[in-house]
């Protein structure tokens, strides 16, 4: 049976006490509130856990509470914010890679939510790269919250932003974003972007007529909707547009004032290997809002 990316079992927050880690925990706790499931928290301390048997040093024990304490804390001030105190949560201290450990806590069937960066340290194992490996290498969605607006208060009824070209993947991503959309009351943005050119030098033989390549556009950008079951679905507002530019600047514009940006981890383009697409990566690294990277269904990974 085919897991489906938009059901999840629990919200999986990688936390570092950053003040991007405490965002991405207000962000998590506000979806947790949307889809009616619990948080766990998880903070990663690199290595193997405190032995106790230095000069000055604590026993695991000691430290794993200290640390628990602290990152309880911040998860009751998160729960304040958003008005979502009645969410379950527990926390958790792991040892290992950051990356590594937070994608084995949140599985294949919970969404990880990480912040952009951190600050280094047991403060901030979520730098920018780790945020990036979890988005390449989960089994299961990552929200990588970017931005500067406030995450507080309810979650905004405004636009949840999906790109499509096609591909099974964006269809997954699609149906994800629908999700998402259902779940605040927004509006769900289809968004296809297509270029003038076949390639990027333009004229004879690779020249493409401009009216042609906008009708493929077009036709790609309904499959997409049908195949995502996304036309006249229930309690589901969708505008769905095909936009002439490169694909990551159009999403980019695009998402300027959205709640979620949502892609695929691969596209049509690029080769199968690179597990994180051009597409994806160019939107978790400077996309104006939070961007959920869907991956393909277990049974096609």
């Amino acid at each position: 049976m085919t897991q489906r990316a938009d059901r999840v079992r629990e919200v999986v927050v990688g936390v570092d006490g950053s003040d991007e880690a405490r965002r991405a925990l207000a962000w998590g706790f506000r979806e947790a509130g949307l889809r009616e499931v619990a948080v766990r928290v998880l903070t990663v301390w690199t290595g193997s856990p405190p032995s106790g048997a230095g000069e000055g040093s604590r026993p695991t024990a000691e430290f794993e509470r200290e640390v628990g304490a602290r990152v309880r804390a911040d998860a009751v001030e998160a729960a304040r914010a958003t008005g979502t105190a009645a969410v379950p949560f527990e926390t958790q201290v792991r040892y290992g890679h950051p990356a590594e450990s937070l994608i084995e806590g949140a599985g294949a069937d919970g969404l990880l939510v990480v912040g952009q960066r951190g600050l280094g340290g047991l403060r901030g194992q979520l730098f920018g790269s780790v945020s990036q490996q979890c988005a390449q290498y989960a089994t299961g969605p990552v929200v990588v919250v970017r931005g500067d607006r406030p995450v507080e208060g309810a979650a905004p009824a405004g636009r949840v932003v999906v790109g499509v070209d096609g591909s099974p993947d964006s269809v997954t991503a699609a149906r994800f974003a629908a999700a998402e959309a259902r779940a605040r009351g927004a509006e769900l943005h289809v968004v296809h972007a297509w270029s003038d050119t076949v390639s990027g030098y333009g004229g004879p033989p690779w020249a493409v007529p401009g009216a042609t390549l906008q009708e493929e556009a077009a036709s790609a950008l309904r499959r997409s909707v049908q195949d995502a079951g996304l036309d006249g679905g229930p309690g589901l507002r969708v505008r769905a547009e095909a936009v002439e530019g490169i694909d990551w600047d159009v999403l980019l514009d695009v998402a300027e004032g959205a709640d979620l940006l949502v892609v695929g981890s691969r596209g049509r383009s690029g080769w199968a290997a690179l597990l994180l697409g051009s597409v994806a990566l160019h939107c978790v690294t400077a996309a104006p809002c939070p961007v959920a990277v869907v991956g393909p269904p277990r049974d096609r990974r």
